[in-house]
């Protein structure tokens, strides 16, 4: 297999360009010019420059690939416009699909999200064939059911197979710009309140999405999504799982949706001044009260058996840790648990 594998160098893609690595495939990573490589140098990919919005730059880049892996998105619920959201995420992805069948490729492997599924205002599990409601979906929540909608569009018209993979909240090694599945663990690190919230998620180790997106790839059914999760825990169970494994104190307060989206409304002015992302934006306080809960059973029938939420959090903690988002002064402050000290050596370039 030869993949090209746009968005390599996020969190997903540096680690679904390992997991193919790791397979013996010869991976071509699509990146801008401008892009931080440091997340997937020196394991072996071939590099091909250019922009998804750039078609003639994807169409050169996808020739002599007979698979793509589409990863490239923007992951963020601050610090975009809505219209570079959709664009990204719409033109974007057709511009891809159609490159693909161009170059003659039998299949395109998209990085939906889970929350194309929508979410419930009750602690129940939502399925592919049993979605949720999502009332008040943030501006990222509608570019990813746009850009589903659009892939499935484009993929039908170009007769090219589609499969996607809907990967819950990702934790994990080799994030350079900190996601917000990883975010969750320093922003409850920096956090003087010690705060939790109401509703819940569905927890995952990156390494087992990566790994899900390969198998999906090879055994997938054209035209399916595939959601890639591991166990669905509330926030205060998320958050206490942090305190224990860091050794600080919590959850102490639980915000409801009200003193979430006053917090979050602070945070972001306070951004306009220092120039730093906030802790929290007014679109994930929408999501305060909601639960992400899913099922990952129809991934299961294919192979995909991921490792608990607890261990994803024990290994993104134990690399978060080591890597330059906790900064020294944080980090000595924290009295990390054996779990977590026995999971560092484990990953390449510790502090990164």
């Amino acid at each position: 297999m030869k993949p090209l594998l746009t968005g390599a160098t996020g969190i997903v893609g540096a680690n679904i360009a390992r997991e193919l690595i790791g397979r013996g495939c010869r991976v071509r990573a699509f990146v801008r010019q401008t892009s931080d490589t440091s997340a997937i140098d020196g394991i072996g990919v071939e590099t091909a420059y250019g922009d998804i919005l750039d078609q003639s730059s994807i169409e050169d880049a996808a020739r002599g690939c007979d698979m793509v892996f589409h990863c490239a998105a923007i992951f963020a619920y601050a610090g975009h416009s809505a219209e570079e959201m959709f664009r990204t995420a719409g033109d974007g992805t057709a511009n891809v699909i159609r490159a693909a069948a161009r170059a003659g490729a039998k299949r395109v492997v998209l990085t939906a999200s889970s929350v194309v599924f929508g979410s419930s205002s009750r602690p129940c599990v939502i399925d592919e064939d049993n979605p949720g409601s999502e009332p008040a979906a943030s501006v990222y929540e509608q570019s990813k059911i746009e850009q589903l909608h659009r892939a499935q569009t484009v993929a039908a018209e170009c007769g090219i197979e589609l499969v996607c993979a809907c990967p819950t909240l990702c934790v994990g090694p080799y994030d350079k710009r900190l996601t917000e599945g990883n975010a969750v663990i320093s922003n409850y690190l920096r956090d003087p309140f010690r705060s939790t919230w109401q509703g819940g998620v569905n927890v995952v180790s990156v390494r087992d999405v990566a790994a899900g997106h390969v198998l999906i790839a090879k055994k997938g059914l054209p035209g399916s999504c595939y959601l890639l999760g591991a166990d669905n825990l509330s926030w205060e169970a998320v958050h206490r799982t942090i305190a224990e494994l860091c050794g600080v104190s919590g959850p102490l307060f639980q915000a409801n949706h009200t003193g979430s989206y006053l917090a979050a409304l602070t945070h972001e002015l306070s951004s306009f001044i220092t120039g730093e992302r906030p802790l929290v934006s007014r679109d994930q306080a929408k999501m305060v009260g909601r639960y992400y809960w899913y099922s990952s059973g129809r991934a299961g029938e294919l192979g995909y058996a991921p490792c608990s939420s607890h261990h994803a959090l024990i290994e993104a903690t134990a690399w978060l840790c080591a890597s330059r988002h906790v900064s020294p002064s944080l980090r000595s402050r924290l009295r990390l648990s054996d779990d977590v000290l026995r999971a560092h050596p484990s990953f390449e370039g510790k502090v990164s």
